[in-house]
């Protein structure tokens, strides 16, 4: 028999062991071959496909790179070059093997699985880039590429044209699909977005990408739980995908699933934990849990990583009860002096003002949290004289409409009791000692009403929002009802009360009796110049822009003065009035006032409130967490020189 003969003999043979699955034994006989025939392609082949079958990816590796050096950039043995480096955990090496490997044989998967890699270490740039990079170097995916030039030169209609045309031949085509469904949501046509996405994923669900773009679309429709479900998919694709791990850690958080949150931040960090972002947003949720010393530790770690971290002083100052060292107060006064972030820097001035309060240095805490002020305030828009006039066209339009108006409509659900009025006023304390109470949940500061009246101001684009109240039937009216019940549902369990803490709800107190007429509501007031000095040494990121003027803040609370007057004249015994001062001086009278407007019966865990371990999301969870204390009453004097503005506003204030 030739050698050659003996050769296929001999090979054959290790095709036949392999065949009745005898592994070890056609090993054996290829070891043989190659002893006598080093470069045998065919046996060389085989054993390294072996070693992959007997999970010795080590020797699988050291076979496929003889065949490589016989056969250069072999499509298969680059493949599984790849795949045995990716289980090894060498990453880098597994990403030059499949860029070699697209240079040299480029598909749409070897695209994709580059976009993936790409995905995973956070460049989401760089993952687009791959694929768009791909199209435009393959003819029969030029359609594609145009579509991508027209949208990156912000011809929308053209590039929707060109990915409609590729789905016009293929209607399967993913990246079609998930291009157009970016155009769609760019365009905030959401609902479009998250079905193309969704039809592009049930034909390729192993594509990174497409769960990173439907979780974000979800997110920004408010779709929680389906977008915490796609970033978790996400990570079951990619468990190495640090800021999928960030962002799943947020979506819990919204979902008031704090300490699953505080988990995935924890994974995140495992994987980098140089990210001073992700120290933030664990000791947010973590403050929030009242685990004050974690919380802590989480901040300084943000600040160790960053220094002009503006946001890690002002968390811990938020705290109320932390104390600044003076190696501390010397870090920001320094920082506030380099060339920073002007968010940081304002949160930074926050913090000073906060750390020479606690000194008993009134006149610098106030020159900080005046500057603070001063630098948020040219940020923001605001018009006090324009919100003067808001609140008196709402009181006209209630006046003159009140028996066109249909208040006998909305839904019979006596569940919601509305806490509202300023912040800081004391509303967190009421919502704190209600929740303690068997029959009531405590919730968050939810924006359902605000966002049903934004709905309802563009029901016709060609009148106003009050005037667009007028047009509601009843079947809209106990809809709104409806809506609000369903999309507060995730905020609760089963008791029978739940508390909506929206401050800002209080110019919507006509719309909420229309849509739940059965809800209570619970005005939370305090003192004009504790108040008001409250709202303005508390930074408030948005939504609260007329907090960060001395003269702002004091006509914004005239304004709710007014339309709080005219509320309880419009709907008598509706509404119950709670103010601060009495809920220190007496808390027990002021709590069975409370259950009684509620028609609950007393219960002493109420006055119990600070050992509740219910989550509070608010700038005074700590201070919720401690019994009540007298020391906030008339707490601006001790910066009356520098509150004239404030003063004069309400001359008549008897202090």
């Amino acid at each position: 028999m030739s050698e050659l003969n003996s050769t296929q003999h001999a090979f054959d043979n290790a095709v036949n062991l392999l065949k009745d699955n005898n592994l070890n034994e056609s090993i054996e006989q290829l070891h043989e071959i190659l002893k006598v025939f080093p470069k045998h392609k065919d046996s060389i082949d085989l054993i390294s496909d072996l070693f992959i079958k007997i999970n010795e990816p080590k020797k699988a590796l050291i076979y496929i790179n003889k065949y490589l050096s016989i056969i250069k950039n072999s499509q298969k043995h680059l493949e599984n070059k790849y795949k045995i480096y990716l289980y090894l955990g060498e990453d880098k090496n597994a990403l030059k093997v499949l860029k070699l490997l697209h240079e040299n044989h480029p598909t749409i998967r070897t695209a994709r699985t580059i976009s993936n890699y790409y995905l995973s270490n956070n460049d989401e740039e760089k993952s687009d880039l791959v694929i768009q990079s791909f199209f435009e170097n393959n003819k029969s995916y030029s359609d594609l590429y145009k579509g991508i030039r027209h949208a990156k030169a912000g011809r929308n209609k053209l590039a929707e044209e060109s990915y409609k045309n590729v789905l016009s031949k293929d209607n399967k085509n993913v990246d079609a699909l998930r291009l157009l469904g970016l155009l769609a949501f760019k365009n905030n046509n959401h609902d479009i977005a998250e079905k193309l996405l969704i039809r592009a994923i049930q034909l390729d669900p192993y594509f990174h990408l497409l769960w990173d773009n439907l979780a974000k679309v979800f997110r920004v429709q408010n779709k929680l739980e389906e977008s915490k479900k796609a970033f978790e998919n996400l990570i079951k694709l990619d468990p190495k995908n640090n800021e999928a791990f960030v962002a799943l850690g947020t979506i819990y958080n919204k979902l008031a699933q704090y300490k699953d949150g505080i988990n995935s931040y924890k994974k995140a960090l495992k994987l980098n934990d140089n990210n001073a972002r992700v120290y933030l947003s664990m000791g947010h949720a973590l403050k929030t849990l009242g685990n004050r010393n974690e919380c802590e530790d989480s901040y300084l770690k943000a600040i160790k990583l960053f220094p002009l971290s503006g946001e890690g002083y002002w968390s811990l100052a938020n705290l109320k009860t932390y104390t600044f060292n003076e190696n501390q107060i010397h870090a920001m006064k320094s920082a506030i002096k380099e060339d920073m972030h002007e968010q940081e820097k304002i949160q930074m001035m926050f913090a000073l003002g906060k750390a020479y309060e606690s000194k008993k240095d009134f006149k610098e805490s106030f020159k900080f949290y005046n500057d603070g002020n001063w630098m948020q305030r040219k940020t923001v828009e605001y018009n006090a004289e324009e919100n003067s006039k808001s609140i008196d066209l709402t009181i006209d339009f209630f006046k003159q409409n009140k028996e066109k108006l249909n208040f006998d409509s909305g839904i019979s659900s006596k569940d919601p009791i509305f806490i509202l009025g300023l912040p800081r006023a004391g509303s967190t304390l009421l919502e704190q000692i209600l929740s303690s109470h068997s029959m009531i949940e405590g919730t968050e500061e939810l924006h359902n009403i605000m966002t049903i009246g934004r709905r309802i101001r563009t029901t016709n684009d060609s009148k106003n929002y009050l005037n667009n109240l007028l047009d509601l039937n009843k079947e809209n009216i106990s809809s709104y009802g409806n809506m609000y019940i369903d999309e507060t549902r995730w905020a609760r369990k089963d008791n029978n009360f739940f508390i909506d803490k929206m401050p800002n709800n209080f110019p919507h107190i006509g719309l909420i009796k229309m849509i739940l007429p059965n809800a209570k509501i619970i005005d939370a007031r305090r003192n004009p110049l504790d108040g008001c000095f409250s709202c303005f040494k508390q930074y408030f990121a948005k939504g609260q822009h007329f907090t960060y003027d001395l003269d702002d803040v004091a006509r914004y609370y005239k304004d709710y003065l007014k339309i709080m007057k005219f509320w309880n004249n419009y709907f008598p015994d509706d509404i119950h009035t709670v103010c601060y001062e009495n809920v220190i001086n007496n808390p027990e009278q002021e709590v069975r006032l409370m259950l009684k407007y509620l028609g609950l019966d007393f219960e002493k865990s109420c006055m119990d409130f600070h050992k509740s371990s219910r989550p509070v999301k608010t700038a005074s969870s700590e201070q919720v967490r401690q019994p009540i204390y007298k020391s906030g009453m008339n707490y601006w004097e001790n910066y009356e020189d520098d509150l004239s503005t404030l003063v004069k506003h309400f001359p008549d204030y008897d202090k």
